[in-house]
Formats: C-alpha cells, sequence, structure tokens
C-alpha cells in the first residue's frame, strides 16, 4: 500500500510540475519589454536682446502756456533715449513722451533697479526710484500717459514681449520763476537683469 501510494503521490507531484512549467512558460510568453530612447537633445542659444524700439517720439504737449511751452523730440537707440530741449514755463505744462522697451530675446528680462540721476545745479526734493522732483520740474517714468502711476522695478518683461512706458516732465511747482532756470543733465537709468 506504501509503494501505491508513492506511486500516486510521484504522479501526482509530476502533474502539479507540469502544470507549474505551463503557468511559467505562460506567463513568460505574456510579457513584454518598452523601450525609450532618444536620438539627442539639443540646447539652443538663447540670445538676450532688451532695448527701446523705435528712432524717435515726438512729445506731446499739454497745458496753457502754448508759447511759454515746447516739448522736444527724443532720439531713440536701443539703449539710450535723448530728449531736446524742451520748455515748460508755468504750473499744469507736461511734456509726455510714448517710448516702447521690447525684449526681443530668448530670456525673460527682470528690471532689476531704476536709478534717477538728479540735473546738475537743481535742488531735488524727490529722487528716487521712477521718480524726481527738482525745482518746479517732476520727472516720472510711468505707465499710463496721464502720468499718474511710476514703474516699479522687479517686474518682469517676458521673451517677445513689449512694454509701453511714458517719460513725462512736467511743471508741478506752486510758484513762477522770475528768470529762466534751465535744469540740465536729468536722467533714469533703467537695469534688467535675467529673471
Amino acid at each position: 500500500m506504501f509503494i501505491k501510494n508513492r506511486k500516486v503521490l510521484n504522479i501526482a507531484l509530476c502533474i502539479v510540475s507540469v502544470l507549474i512549467i505551463g503557468i511559467v512558460v505562460a506567463y513568460a510568453a505574456l510579457s513584454a519589454t518598452l523601450n525609450i530612447s532618444f536620438s539627442g537633445i539639443t540646447q539652443n542659444a538663447l540670445t538676450w536682446n532688451v532695448g527701446f524700439t523705435g528712432t524717435s517720439a515726438a512729445g506731446a504737449a499739454a497745458g496753457t502756456s502754448a508759447t511759454g511751452r515746447s516739448c522736444g523730440n527724443a532720439t531713440i537707440t536701443a539703449s539710450t533715449v535723448s530728449v531736446a530741449a524742451t520748455t515748460l514755463s508755468k504750473p499744469g505744462d507736461k511734456c509726455t513722451y510714448t517710448l516702447t522697451i521690447r525684449n526681443s530675446g530668448g530670456i525673460a528680462a527682470r528690471l532689476s533697479s531704476i536709478t534717477p540721476t538728479k540735473p546738475t545745479s537743481t535742488t531735488c526734493a524727490t529722487a528716487s526710484g521712477a521718480t524726481m522732483v527738482c525745482g518746479n520740474i517732476t520727472y516720472k517714468l510711468t505707465s499710463d500717459s496721464g502720468g499718474a502711476t511710476a514703474i516699479n522695478a522687479n517686474t518682469t518683461l517676458n521673451a517677445g514681449a513689449s512694454l509701453t512706458v511714458y517719460l513725462v516732465a512736467s511743471y508741478t511747482g506752486a510758484g513762477l520763476n522770475s528768470s529762466a532756470v534751465t535744469q540740465s543733465g536729468a536722467k533714469f537709468v533703467l537695469s534688467y537683469a535675467q529673471s
């Protein structure tokens, strides 16, 4: 009987072994291998190109002293705006120049600082950021043509984007001058850095 049971046990083990081998072969037949490969990645060169656009900007005049006010034209290059001689004679006189800054490069740029330079031989009550108040004249870089909102540093100019800014020179003092006073040398330096 022991031998008979042993035969049954051997047959059962053979059947179980065949079943296990069949399952392994069936599992192997259902497996798949997936491959991902790159033929090459190119890092394109990005350009840095932030500057003014256009070649000139006419000053838009406002105020009541039509004969005592004249807005000189601004000559524009990619890195400079130079305003020709301008005359403001009484409170309310204003000259506004529309300027466009364009990021033609491939890298976002951040306006990291705005540094004003005071005009020579004139006392300035304010000279910080995009605003200078010197004598009776206020110089301002604004985001609106009315001259109300000064632009701020730390604003981003995305690649391919443009920003319109307004350079506003206005007679904001309350008094009138008894003799001509010329302010010269006033300027703003806008520094852009990689964002």
